[in-house]
């Protein structure tokens, strides 16, 4: 008996991203790559034309993000399997608020998309409450971002962030420890990826750690920041700094 191919559409600003999971999904004849879409825009047409029953999706990409793509095409009603695939651990909390109980973190890995890929085969329901909990049990015991750097991948523990700081279409992320690691990523999109934590953008060159904030001064529009056994001063606009000044009176009520 002959079994239908899946049809999958991949939706990736990252060209590299697309040609690498191209590649990995053509060792699956089970699976048929029907097109690809660099924004959640063409993806919404291609979708509407294709109506493929997979879509791998990169969450956070220019303009119209992932999350709202999800929400147009949930409208209609069609038995779509989402699979997220991004660079940032957290964005398995996104899938899971919208639904999408499939995630892949990149670098993809060859095991983990065989065992999604059979899932979705032999998928008749939803996923068991247990099967959530143990998802959301797993990432608060490992906490840890994986991001693209220039040549590789960094490990970080937000925890570990002392701030960001922009670097064009890079970022420059400061640690506790003193180093500092180059993100291959603008800091608006480390803003989303950090927006589960205790993060605020000061202004358009930095982006704060609230759980390292020592004291704000309007005075000169800066924040003192406690890392390691070092003090940091930096500089924001003076409505962000204002937006601070409440944050702190907050905390400290």
């Amino acid at each position: 008996m002959t079994t239908s191919k899946l049809r999958a559409l991949i939706v990736d600003d990252e060209k590299e991203a697309r040609d690498v999971l191209k590649y990995m999904l053509k060792k699956h004849s089970e699976i048929k790559v029907i097109d690809e879409a660099e924004s959640t825009e063409s993806a919404l047409f291609k979708f509407m034309k294709e109506k493929p029953e997979i879509v791998f999706l990169d969450l956070v990409m220019p303009g119209q993000n992932g999350t709202e793509f999800i929400s147009l095409i949930r409208k209609e009603k069609l038995d779509t399997n989402i699979v997220i695939v991004s660079s940032y651990r957290d964005m398995a909390i996104d899938a899971i608020k919208h639904d999408v109980y499939d995630f892949l973190l990149k670098p993809v890995n060859a095991a983990k998309l065989a065992t999604i890929i059979e899932t979705i085969k032999n998928r008749k329901s939803a996923i068991p409450n247990a099967e959530l909990d143990a998802l959301l049990t797993n990432m608060r015991n490992d906490p840890k971002l994986k991001l693209s750097s220039i040549n590789s991948h960094i490990v970080i523990d937000p925890k570990e962030i002392l701030y960001c700081e922009a670097q064009g279409s890079y970022t420059h992320i400061h640690l506790d420890n003193g180093s500092i690691e180059l993100a291959n990523t603008y800091l608006g999109k480390m803003e989303d990826v950090l927006g589960n934590y205790d993060f605020f953008r000061i202004g358009r060159q930095f982006l704060i750690n609230l759980d390292k904030l020592k004291s704000v001064s309007r005075f000169d529009n800066s924040c003192v920041l406690t890392g390691g056994k070092k003090e940091i001063k930096l500089y924001g606009s003076k409505k962000q700094i204002k937006e601070l000044c409440k944050i702190e009176t907050k905390e400290e009520d």
